[in-house]
C-alpha cells in the first residue's frame, strides 16, 4: 500500500521517519517521505521522497515567512497526496507535516502520529485528535495526549544486527580496554567542544587502558583537532562526525551526550550508560524533561549546561568507567525499561488498524 510520512526541520524528526521507510519497504510497501526544503541533505539519494518549502513560525520576520509559505505548501501537499492516493499519512513532527496532515483531515485519510519527545511538539498536538493513533516514545507525553501509546522512538535496524563483541572486533579493543564516546549533538556546541576538552587529561589520569572517540561536529572538528595536537594527547580520535554509530556505541562503555529523542533512542538501543546534556534552547525545554525520564529511572545521568564545569562533568565519568557494577545495573535498567523494537510494533498497528477499518467498511 502507498503510506505518506511526513515531518522534518531537525534530524529528530527525520532519522525516526527513515526507520519507519526501511521498515515499511522491507514489507513490500511503498512509503514515500515528505520533508522540508532545508531537509534535503539529511534524506539518502535512493529515497522516494518530495520537499516543501516551509519553515517554523517564530519571531515577527519568521511569521510572516510562514504565513506566506502556507498556501503554497498546501496546494503542494495537495499535489503530493492527489498523485500517491495514500492508505494512510504519518506525521513524525515539525511544521512541513502541518499542511500535509489538513489536507489528510480535509480528505478524511487516516492519520497517525508519532512524537518523539516527552513535551509534544505543537503539529502533533494540533492533530492529536484527530488521529487513529499517537505513537509515544515517553510515558510523560501521556499527560497531553492520554490516548496514545508508548512505544518508543523507531530506531534503525542497523542498531539491531550488531552486538557488542563483534563491535569491539571491529574497534580493535582488548578485554581490558574502555571506550568512551563523547557527542555533542549535531550542532556541535563550541562551549561544550571546549568543555570536553578540558576534562580529556583529568579523565585519562584517573582511568586506564582508555580509548575516547569524540565527535565534535563538522563546525568545531578541525579546531579540537588542532588542539588535541597540540596538548599531545594519545588515544583520542577526534570526528566531525562517525560513519557507523551502530558499531562505535554497542563497542563503547559509556557515552556524553545531548538528549535529542533520536540521540537518546540510539543510546538505550544498544543498552548504553550515558551522560545526557540537554540542549537549553529546544523547543519546551524538551530535551530536558528527555533526559529527566531517563534519570528517574536511573538510565542515564542529567546534567544541565548552566550547571556545567570541568570538575562535576569528568569526575561522573571516572567514578563510572572505573566500576564495572555500576556500567552494568545502568545496562540493566535500560534492558528492563526500553522497547527495542518500537519500529516493528508502530508498523504492525498502523496495519492492523487499517485492515480492521477495510473490514468494517464492508460490512
Amino acid at each position: 500500500m502507498n503510506i505518506v510520512l511526513c515531518g522534518g526541520g531537525t534530524a529528530g524528526h527525520i532519522t525516526p521517519a527513515i526507520s519507519i521507510y526501511d521498515f515499511l519497504k522491507k514489507l513490500g510497501h511503498n512509503p514515500r517521505l515528505v520533508v522540508a526544503q532545508k531537509d534535503y541533505n539529511l534524506i539518502p539519494n535512493h529515497y522516494n521522497f518530495n520537499s516543501i518549502n516551509i519553515n517554523a513560525p517564530g519571531n515577527i520576520l519568521k511569521n510572516i515567512a510562514f504565513i506566506l509559505k502556507f498556501i503554497p505548501a498546501l496546494f503542494k501537499a495537495k499535489e503530493i497526496i492527489k498523485k500517491q492516493k495514500p492508505a494512510c499519512i504519518i506525521g513524525m513532527g515539525g511544521f512541513v507535516a502541518l499542511p500535509v496532515l489538513y489536507v489528510a483531515k480535509w480528505n478524511h485519510i487516516p492519520i497517525f502520529l508519532c512524537e518523539q519527545n516527552s513535551i509534544p511538539g505543537k503539529v502533533n498536538r494540533i492533530f492529536y485528535k484527530h488521529a487513529k493513533c499517537c505513537y509515544l516514545t515517553f510515558t510523560k507525553s501521556l499527560e497531553y495526549m492520554p490516548k496514545g501509546k508508548v512505544f518508543g522512538n523507531p530506531v534503525r535496524e542497523d542498531f539491531f544486527v550488531v552486538n557488542r563483541e563483534s563491535a569491539r572486533n571491529v574497534m580493535r579493543l582488548k578485554e581490558n580496554e574502555k571506550l568512551l564516546v563523547i557527542m555533542g549533538g549535531s550542532q556541535g556546541a563550541l562551549k561544550l567542544n571546549e568543555l570536553f576538552f578540558e576534562c580529556i587529561k583529568p579523565i585519562q589520569s584517573k582511568v586506564e587502558n582508555l580509548r575516547i572517540v569524540w565527535l565534535a561536529g563538522p563546525k568545531w572538528a578541525n579546531q579540537m583537532i588542532e588542539k588535541v595536537n597540540i596538548a599531545k594527547l594519545n588515544n583520542i580520535t577526534v570526528h566531525s562526525y562517525y560513519r557507523d554509530m551502530p558499531t562505535l556505541m554497542h563497542a563503547a562503555d559509556f557515552m556524553v551526550s545531548r538528549a535529542g529523542s533520536s540521540s537518546i533512542s540510539e543510546i538505550l538501543a544498544v543498552n548504553l550508560p550515558s551522560i545526557l546534556i540537554p540542549f537549553p534552547y529546544a523547543a519546551n525545554n524538551h530535551q530536558y524533561y528527555n533526559a529527566l525520564d531517563l534519570s528517574n529511572k536511573d538510565m542515564a545521568y542529567l546534567m544541565e549546561e548552566a550547571e556545567l564545569d570541568k570538575d562535576k562533568l569528568s569526575n561522573i565519568i571516572i567514578k563510572n568507567l572505573n566500576n564495572n557494577e555500576r556500567l552494568q545495573t545502568m545496562r540493566n535498567n535500560i534492558k528492563k525499561n526500553f522497547t527495542a523494537k518500537s519500529v516493528s510494533s508502530i508498523v504492525a498497528d498502523i496495519i492492523d488498524k487499517l485492515e480492521t477499518d477495510k473490514i468494517k467498511i464492508k460490512k
